[in-house]
């Protein structure tokens, strides 16, 4: 047996720059265009991840925010006695009130209605939990029921925009309470 060189890749006549060496550099192009395709892909689902866990820790952040500012009111009635007896004359008789207790009442209730107001976007941007929303709505729809908020809501309506001006009027009517 003879010794025979087997050729693997043959090269004669290969061109790597000039006539005939498109063929080589539409290869590399195919390759780097591969390349830049795969990166951009894996940087995509990076990012897509990121977007993902940004949008869960501003949901938290929202959630966070609606229980803070819808306790604040509570936690004031808990620590001002002096509050609470208002709130409770204000409640049922606010014409009982004297001017300066009305105007702490009614600044209270601003409080109480801002918090609503700020549920009431965060639940239509989906940034809070429908059931957090639907708790926190009942509950603010409860007090429009009571003539103190009645009062109020006729006296500083016009404090709040649209939608949410429409949305409360509304419940408002519902409950047809006197003010």
């Amino acid at each position: 047996m003879e010794d025979v060189d087997v050729t693997f890749i043959n090269t004669d006549g290969m061109v790597f720059i000039g006539p005939g060496s498109e063929w080589l550099w539409a290869a590399v192009t195919g390759l780097i265009l591969a390349g830049t395709g795969i990166a951009i892909y894996r940087q995509l689902r990076v990012q897509q991840r990121q977007i993902h866990d940004n949008t869960k820790l501003l949901r938290s952040q929202a959630h966070y925010n609606a229980l803070l500012l819808g306790n604040r009111p509570v936690e004031m009635l808990v620590g001002d006695g002096g509050l609470a007896s208002i709130m409770n004359v204000a409640f049922s008789t606010p014409e009982a009130l004297s001017p300066d207790d009305w105007l702490r009442c009614s600044s209270y209730m601003t409080m109480q209605v801002d918090a609503w107001e700020y549920f009431y976007y965060q639940h239509r941007d989906g940034s809070i939990p429908k059931e957090l929303w639907v708790g926190a709505d009942n509950f603010f729809r409860d007090l429009a029921g009571r003539p103190g908020y009645a009062r109020f809501w006729s006296e500083s309506q016009a404090s709040f925009d649209e939608p949410f001006r429409s949305y409360v009027a509304e419940e408002f009517a519902k409950r047809s309470a006197p003010a």
